[in-house]
């Protein structure tokens, strides 16, 4: 059983949730045409020629022609158009509006003449026929030239009819058409049965306009049953006329109510040259999940050989199901992966996963006196309950820090993550206040970080009342933590933290006034304490704040715009007081990094272990350009500083020196929108005191109608004290994703280091994308970071590693390769939307 990979949203039993990449709905496909109005209470495959029967009854009249011979002129025979008879309406006849890429791929679309036509449900509409000739002899009716019959949105016509009223059968003969919203039936010759519902077509043709799916048969037929049947036939996404991919089938069943489809003796053919056989298969012919063996995944990694997954999906209900997937890793042995989801409105969204190596043969090469068994272990949820609760668990474990590298081939952002989380959370929502009990710990994936402390548990209770302006406003918070360590030459013990205060803010259509006042203390109860410093230490600071902005605006004009500046100073005077707290430890704080939003924060280092001393003011303007027509943000640029008054004494190791400059760096942030296409972004920090720049980031983004993307990137950041001992980095990033013409793209991405003046990441690849097909190859390189977090790329022992991928896709059946995909969007920012607008 074949079918398209389950990337979709589950949802509780009472309300069924489709699966996104089910046939017809594949990314990728073109021009798909949104689902027509209902169709009452039958389904498009009646194949209603039970009309017939109640047209006669109906005593409907023929309309007869006249037969006189007239002198006719002869006409050349006009040339069909390709596929007009299936609905096909060529590229130079689509709408402007209507004329994207996939239309551009397939050189039209299938337009539904009955798309936006509003008509009688059938079941209850009066019957409307016509038929040039009529003829009764006994029980039987002989129509002919001509016949139509429209019931409601239900169309029929044909050559000629023969009606058997009294055993409710009918006998069709001639150009048959049978037409409902989203669906069109052609045939030569046709039967049907009124009393049991079967009915059947000789050498048929049919079209799916919602699906862009055709097929044709020797003799497709619906029993008592309603399932439908084709004898002999084929289906396919492709346009007509184009026959790159098509399943052939010796028999096929489509059960409509289900929306799923069996074939047996399946032959998928390329061309003219068959590729697969199977002897049954199964294939969803609707948006429903459906269980079933899916499209495998391909590639090839230096740090595994050959890498083959087929993953195996189970759809237990609406509401769960379970995914399994034996992946066979050539220098590896067989990884077993399992993941489990589950929906439920009182229990929330849960997803269970994992993966088990029972032998790893690379690994236990590599790594000969540790285990060579490996698994991993994930949990995810997230519930919310009676608009009250929420709950919230984050999970993931692994038995050696390389598992996540050496088998997450598939993401660039895995490989890159220095811990893993390991969370559990609850919150209560109260009417004024919000309290949450959390759990949390870190597990490294690197040999040079040191452990984080785990939060065994940690209570917050927040008041979070509605904040009135020109009035006070209270401000409360008290947290209890308990850390610990499995480290017995650390100290572990409780924090307690709490504040308690009001802010007046006063707002205005032309700026802002907030003043804040707060007493902070904490409170530690200690053990493996130092016997030189205290088990219970403390501090306590009051803190004030004043923090004003005005807003002034002026109309301008910009490339022609009308636009609207405005012009933003703020300042932010904050005093906090000093307190000695050498004798505390550092659980969970560390030192903010410095940037422009950090100039009007109470606080220079997050977690609750630090007090800071402060005695300051921090002045910055920002300006705007706001198009004056669509309220449309087009630029905005920030800069600012803080002067201090006194030195900071508090710092996160009481043995550093206190900081004594009077200033700090300038900090400032450009955006710039100039239309929907391109987006410029930078930040940076100026030293005044050194005259250099010590971080700077800047990207520029832009796409075209195409679906082209261009990225250009350059990030710098020196060491500076203040955030920790830090690598310098200087790196370059380039990234295209560039339609060559309306079939080959080509896609690159590079990023290259500058201090080590050498590339430490790049991938390049190919893509031709058809009507019908699509296939991609990557081919991606990057660094073994040796089980180092921040990695010298100048020592010779950082091997270089590699990756190469390939996808492939047959619109409407699925493909395989996916991981291609995440690798792309990992690369090439802006890669995500165009792939998901496909």
């Amino acid at each position: 059983m074949l079918y398209d990979a389950p990337d979709f949203a589950l949802q509780p039993s009472s309300m069924p949730s489709p699966l996104s990449n089910a046939a017809g709905t594949e990314a990728g496909q073109p021009c798909p045409v949104t689902p027509s109005s209902p169709r009452g209470g039958k389904a498009w495959y009646a194949i209603p020629l039970v009309l017939y029967t109640a047209l006669l009854s109906a005593q409907v009249s023929a309309q007869v022609s006249a037969q006189t011979e007239e002198p006719r002129l002869e006409e050349e025979p006009v040339r069909a158009r390709p596929g007009a008879e299936l609905d096909w309406l060529p590229f130079d006849q689509v709408a402007e509006e209507l004329r994207d890429r996939r239309c551009r791929l397939c050189g039209g679309r299938y337009e539904d003449p009955q798309k936006d036509m509003a008509r009688q449900n059938p079941d209850t509409a009066p019957i409307e026929a016509t038929a040039e000739h009529t003829e009764m002899e006994g029980s039987e009716v002989f129509l002919s030239g001509g016949v139509k019959v429209v019931q409601g949105y239900r169309e029929l016509s044909s050559d000629a009819a023969t009606i058997d009223r009294e055993i409710r059968s009918g006998i069709l003969e001639g150009n048959i058409m049978v037409r409902e919203p989203g669906v069109l039936l052609r045939g030569d010759r046709g039967e049907f049965y009124s009393a049991t519902g079967e009915a059947q077509l000789e050498n048929s043709r049919f079209v799916l306009h919602d699906y862009h799916l055709r097929g044709e048969a020797r003799l497709l037929s619906r029993d008592a049953n309603e399932l439908i049947h084709v004898s002999d036939g084929g289906v396919t996404f492709c346009a007509p006329g184009d026959t790159h991919w098509l399943l052939q089938t010796g028999s096929l069943e489509l059960d409509l109510e289900r929306g799923v489809g069996t074939a047996r003796n399946a032959v998928l053919r390329a061309g003219d040259y068959p590729v697969l056989y199977l002897p049954w298969m199964s294939f969803p012919i609707d948006d429903r999940r459906r269980s079933g063996l899916l499209f495998p995944a391909v590639g090839q990694d230096s740090r595994g050989g050959l890498d083959v997954s087929v993953p195996i999906y189970l759809n237990l209900a609406p509401n769960y199901d379970l995914l399994y997937s034996p992946r066979y890793i050539g220098q590896r042995g067989l990884n077993h992966e399992l993941q489990a989801r589950y929906l439920d409105p009182f229990n929330g969204a849960w997803t269970v996963g994992g993966s088990y190596i029972g032998s790893d043969n690379q690994y236990a090469d590599d790594f000969p006196e540790e285990d060579d068994s490996r698994w991993l272990a994930s949990v995810r949820h997230q519930g919310v309950y009676a608009g009250r609760w929420r709950s919230q668990i984050n999970y993931t474990n692994v038995s050696d820090i390389d598992l996540i590298r050496d088998l997450e081939t598939s993401s660039l952002q895995s490989r890159r993550d220095a811990n893993l989380l390991q969370l559990g959370q609850v919150d209560y929502l109260g009417d004024d206040w919000l309290v949450t009990l959390q759990a949390q710990q870190f597990k490294p994936l690197a040999e040079d970080i040191r452990e984080d402390y785990k939060k065994l548990p940690q209570i917050t209770a927040q008041y979070r009342g509605v904040s009135e302006p020109f009035a006070l406003n209270p401000i409360a918070l008290v947290q209890y933590s308990n850390f610990d360590i499995n480290n017995e030459d650390r100290v572990v013990g409780q924090r307690l933290y709490a504040e308690a205060g009001a802010t007046y803010p006063m707002n205005w259509q032309y700026g802002f006034l907030r003043s804040t006042a707060k007493y902070r203390v904490l409170q530690y109860s200690l053990d493996r304490q130092s016997e030189l410093l205290d088990d219970e230490p403390g501090a306590q600071s009051a803190l004030a704040s004043v923090d004003g902005g005005l807003y002034f605006e002026r109309s301008t004009r910009f490339a022609n715009r009308r636009m609207v500046q405005t012009l933003e100073p703020r300042a932010f005077y904050l005093y906090s007081q000093y307190d000695e707290q050498t004798d505390q430890p550092d659980f969970d704080s560390a030192e903010l990094t410095f940037n422009y939003n950090q100039l009007f924060r109470d606080t220079r280092f997050s977690g609750r272990d630090r007090l800071d001393d402060a005695h300051q003011l921090a002045i910055g303007v920002t300006t705007r350009f706001l198009d004056e027509d669509t309220g449309e943000e087009r630029f905005n640029a920030s800069i600012g500083q803080i002067v201090y008054f006194n030195n900071r004494r508090v710092r996160l190791n009481a043995s550093d020196p206190e900081l004594d400059r009077s200033n700090s760096e300038l900090a400032g942030e450009l955006n710039f929108y100039p239309n929907d296409r391109m987006t410029v972004r930078t930040n940076l920090q100026y030293d005044p005191s050194t005259r250099k720049m010590n971080s700077g980031n800047f990207l520029a983004s832009y796409t075209r109608d195409d679906d082209s993307v261009f990225n250009f990137g350059y990030t710098f950041r020196r060491p500076v004290t203040l955030v920790g001992d830090q690598p310098t980095t200087d790196q370059v990033h380039l990234s295209t994703y560039y339609p060559i013409n309306d079939n080959w793209r080509a896609f690159v991405a590079w990023n290259y280091s500058l201090e080590a003046n050498r590339s430490v990441e790049d991938m390049i690849g190919i893509e031709y994308d058809s009507c019908c097909w699509q296939v991609r190859l990557l081919h991606l390189r990057y660094f073994d970071t040796v089980r180092d977090l921040n990695p010298d790329f100048d020592s010779p022992d950082l091997d270089r590693e590699y990756a190469t991928q390939v996808q492939f896709v047959l619109k409407g059946l699925g493909g395989f390769g996916d991981e291609v995909e995440q690798l792309m969007g990992d690369m090439i920012r802006g890669f995500n939307r165009i792939a998901n607008s496909f």
